[in-house]
C-alpha cells in the first residue's frame, strides 16, 4: 500500500489535519498556489474534505483507478505492490474545478495525473458533460491535445482522473515591465516572470487556433465551446525556443446551430464556417490581464498566426471529413467574396449571441470589432 501525502502547491507546503486550513472552506479565486480563502461557493467544502475525497477516490477497490491509469500510461501491467508513494497537490482554485495534481511513484518512475474535483455547484453540473466531450474528442482526434479520461466517480464530490501535462503552464496577457507593451506571461512558478518571445507567442496562437479548428466538424457544426483564455483553458510549454500548446478542459462539444439543424447544402456549410472563423478570431484576442485583472485585447500581431492555425486545422478536419484537398482554399475565396460591412454585421451578431449583455468581454470585443474585421480581411486577402 503506497504512502499518501497532501500538499497545497509544492512539497514545501504540506497539509494535514493539524494545518490551520484543514477545516477552512476552499476558496474560489484565480490565483495559482494561493492559500488565502476568498469568496466561497454556497456548497463549499473544506480543504480536509477535499483531500480526503481525492485520497478515497484513488484508494478505492485496491487503488484500481490509479493502477489502470498507470498501466495505460506505461503500456504495461502495474499492480498494487508497484505503487510506492502518492502525493496529492491542490493546484488551483477555479470556478468549475479544484484540480489535484497526482504524483505517483511507480516502478522507479514518477507519473503525473490530474483529478479534476467538482467542488463548486457549477462544476458539479459541468463535469458529466466534460467527461463525455473529452472521451469523444480523444476517440475522434487521438493527437494528445487533451487529457485522457481514465476514471470518473463521485466520492463525496464528483471527480475524474485524467492526464497531467508535465512542463505545461497557464499563460496570460500582461504588460512588459516599465511599459504598456503587451506580452504573454507564463505562470511557471518562477520568481522572475517568464515572458514569451514574439516567435513563441506566434506559436501559441497558431497552435491554439489549429486545435480548435481541427476539432470543428463542418458537417455537424460540432465545436469546442465555451473556452476562455482568461480561465486558463490552454497551457503552454517552452522547449528549444518553441511553444507547444495543450487544451486542458473541454466543457462541451456540441453543434453550433442546434442538434437538428445541420447545414443543408454547401453554401450553408460555408456560412457556418465563416461564423466559426470570425468567432475564433475574436475570442482568441480576449484575455484578462495577468489572468485576474481587466479584460484585455491581444495585439494585432496575433491575427496572422490565428489565421495560419485556422487553415492548418481546417486542412486536417476537412480531410477527416472526406472533403477535397482544395477545401481550405475554397473557404478562403468564399470568405473574401463577402463585403467587409457584411462581415462586420456578422461579427456584431456573434458578440451579441455568445457574450452576455453588459459584460466586460462584450464591451471590449465590440470596441475593437471594426479594426479587427478590417485587419482580418487584409490578412485573408494577402
Amino acid at each position: 500500500m503506497p504512502t499518501v501525502s497532501f500538499f497545497l502547491s509544492t512539497t514545501g507546503q504540506p497539509i494535514d489535519e493539524h494545518h490551520p486550513l484543514w477545516h477552512r472552506p476552499l476558496p474560489d479565486n484565480r490565483l495559482p498556489g494561493t492559500i488565502t480563502p476568498g469568496a466561497v461557493d454556497t456548497e463549499a467544502v473544506t480543504y480536509g474534505s477535499y483531500f480526503s475525497a481525492v485520497s478515497q477516490f484513488c484508494a478505492a477497490a485496491g487503488w484500481d483507478r490509479v493502477l489502470k491509469a498507470a498501466s495505460r500510461k506505461l503500456e504495461q501491467s502495474v499492480v498494487e505492490k508497484d505503487l510506492a508513494r502518492l502525493s496529492i497537490f491542490l493546484e488551483k482554485h477555479g470556478a468549475f474545478y479544484h484540480p489535484a495534481r497526482l504524483q505517483v511513484a511507480v516502478k522507479d518512475q514518477t507519473l503525473s495525473f490530474v483529478v479534476n474535483v467538482a467542488a463548486s455547484s457549477h462544476g458539479r453540473r459541468a463535469l458529466p458533460c466534460e467527461v463525455k466531450a473529452l472521451e469523444r474528442l480523444n476517440d475522434q482526434r487521438p493527437f494528445g491535445w487533451f487529457p485522457k479520461v481514465y476514471a470518473c466517480a463521485s466520492v463525496e464530490l464528483p471527480m475524474f482522473l485524467g492526464d497531467w501535462f508535465d512542463g505545461f503552464h497557464e499563460f496570460h496577457l500582461t504588460r512588459r515591465p516599465g511599459s504598456d507593451e503587451p506580452a504573454i506571461v507564463v505562470w511557471d512558478g518562477a520568481a522572475d516572470p517568464c515572458l514569451l518571445s514574439e516567435g513563441q507567442m506566434m506559436d501559441l496562437y497558431r497552435e491554439a487556433a489549429m486545435i480548435l479548428t481541427a476539432c470543428y466538424d463542418p458537417i455537424t457544426t460540432c465545436q469546442i465551446f465555451p473556452w476562455h483564455h482568461a480561465a486558463g483553458d490552454f497551457v503552454v510549454k517552452i522547449e528549444e525556443k518553441r511553444a507547444s500548446v495543450r487544451l486542458i478542459t473541454v466543457r462541451d462539444y456540441a453543434p453550433m446551430v442546434g442538434p437538428t439543424q445541420e447545414p443543408a447544402d454547401e453554401g450553408a456549410l460555408l456560412d457556418a464556417l465563416v461564423l466559426f472563423f470570425i468567432h475564433l478570431t475574436i475570442r482568441m484576442r480576449l484575455d484578462r490581464l495577468d489572468g485576474v485583472g481587466a479584460v484585455v485585447w491581444a495585439p494585432a500581431c496575433s491575427v496572422d498566426p490565428v489565421v495560419d492555425g485556422f487553415f492548418q486545422g481546417l486542412d486536417l478536419t476537412a480531410r477527416m471529413s472526406g472533403f477535397p484537398a482544395a477545401f481550405p482554399e475554397i473557404f478562403r475565396r468564399y470568405f473574401n467574396h463577402h463585403a467587409t460591412v457584411d462581415l462586420l454585421t456578422m461579427a456584431h451578431h456573434i458578440t451579441k449571441t455568445v457574450f452576455n449583455n453588459h459584460t466586460e468581454e462584450r464591451r471590449v470585443a465590440d470596441r475593437h470589432l471594426n479594426d479587427h474585421i478590417h485587419g482580418l480581411c487584409r490578412t485573408m486577402a494577402g
